[in-house]
């Protein structure tokens, strides 16, 4: 089984630094949060697939739909607290 190593700030190219900058403010954290290991420290390894995969999940869950926006992030808590995640 491949196991990918926590990535390091000196593993990016200046690009790919701007591109997780980015992402982490969306997300109100800091770059180097997105690098803990998790589901974003893994997508950290491909920057320009992570910020697809945050826009594709801003569109198909948060930003359309009947639900409202404060509902479904209720939910999503909820679901993920049933489930122990730290995050």
């Amino acid at each position: 089984m491949t196991t990918l190593h926590t990535p390091q700030r000196s593993d990016f190219s200046a690009d790919d630094w701007a591109t997780l900058e980015r992402v982490a403010k969306r997300m109100g954290q800091k770059p180097e949060e997105l690098l803990r290991p998790g589901i974003f420290g893994v997508q950290t390894h491909w920057p320009a697939w992570l910020e697809a995969n945050f826009d594709q999940t801003l569109y198909g869950y948060r930003l359309h739909g009947v639900l409202p926006s404060l509902a479904k992030e209720a939910m999503h808590v909820a679901v993920s607290v049933t489930n122990r995640c730290n995050f």
